[in-house]
């Protein structure tokens, strides 16, 4: 792909920076295929050379607990792949965690359910495999009564949505979980289109994707870019957030974030970075790429979200491909 061989091509720029500075590292791990077993190992292989090469040890901390934050809003269809949810446990178990201080994590109860991450009744378990699951609007109007939680925009619901429980649409409800509980959460996005953001990726599932109420900035591009910008760069949110995986098992060119099978594509490969900006970036490359082979307009201009992630002092990572060091590690 054009955009990872320029990065490739600059590797002797950005090789001494990215050993200090975990986002300008980004790692492209290939996959044997789509199952267990293909998974577990190119997983363990992509955590390790990221803490050897960035000096981030992805293990228990003064709290002991981590967050795996899923992408479950396109149900079945387009959903964080449970194999990949796996093994990325089983490495955590390896470092040290144990099985109840790893939580999984999404903003809605449904949209864990239809992908498969909680029972359908809510009176059995609440896990996915033994591994608690925590679902952000159970919470919500708990946490909705302290100030760091509370995401105040002037973007009202769409008319007739249901009101919110703590009193006030203009306000979203940050986790509670990501921002005080966890000594570091891993983000693992799906990608595709959309008509609020350009690209729904690694930003998109950080942001929208971590707040209930968040419906609301759907229907404006401009509203939506910069609060996924502002919740992103939250410093509490942003500190733990160590680390993104997209896996590209299945990913959509058009019609997203919702499912539709026809638009979606897939590839073996893993992305890995603590810059969730340079994974949109090549997510957006690969959503065009996509496009313009079957023929369909690509999204351009480039989406008002790369350039609002590095805006004023706000400094979410760079997406210019000379200051990333590109590792690429084969298939196991």
């Amino acid at each position: 792909m054009r955009i990872l061989a320029i990065i490739a091509l600059s590797l002797g720029l950005a090789d001494a920076r990215a050993a200090t500075d975990p986002k300008l590292l980004l790692i492209e791990q290939k996959l044997g295929g789509f199952e267990d077993r293909d998974y577990a190992p190119a997983v363990e292989k992509t955590l390790a050379e990221f803490e050897a090469r960035t000096g981030v040890g992805l293990r228990p901390g003064e709290l002991r607990r981590c967050g795996l934050k899923l992408s479950s809003e396109g149900g079945a269809g387009l959903a964080t792949p449970k194999p990949l949810v796996r093994a990325i446990t089983a490495a955590l178990l390896r470092r040290g965690f144990t099985q109840n201080a790893i939580t999984i994590c999404d903003a809605k109860a449904d949209s864990l359910r239809q992908a498969g991450f909680l029972p359908a009744l809510s009176s059995q378990s609440q896990s996915f495999e033994g591994f608690p699951v925590i679902a952000w609007d159970t919470f919500a109007p708990a946490w909705a009564k302290e100030n760091q939680l509370r995401y105040e925009n002037q973007v009202l619901p769409r008319p007739g949505a249901q009101d919110v429980p703590w009193g006030d649409a203009r306000v979203s409800v940050l986790p509670k979980t990501l921002i005080d509980e966890v000594d570091f959460w891993i983000n693992l996005p799906v990608l595709s289109d959309s008509k609020s953001l350009g690209v729904h990726g690694a930003m998109a599932s950080a942001s929208i994707g971590n707040m209930v109420n968040s419906e609301r900035f759907l229907d404006n591009p401009f509203n939506a870019s910069k609060a996924a910008v502002e919740v992103c760069a939250i410093p509490k949110l942003a500190k733990r957030n160590v680390l993104t995986v997209l896996s590209l098992e299945r990913y959509q060119v058009l019609g997203g974030p919702g499912f539709d099978a026809s638009w979606s594509r897939s590839e073996k490969t893993l992305l890995s970075s603590a810059n969730p900006v340079i994974i949109d970036f090549i997510g957006l490359q690969k959503i065009n790429s996509s496009r313009t082979a079957s023929g369909i307009e690509t999204i351009y201009p480039e989406p008002p979200i790369f350039t609002a992630a590095n805006a004023g002092e706000i400094r979410l990572g760079t997406c210019r491909p000379a200051d990333i060091m590109l590792v690429r590690l084969p298939a196991p």
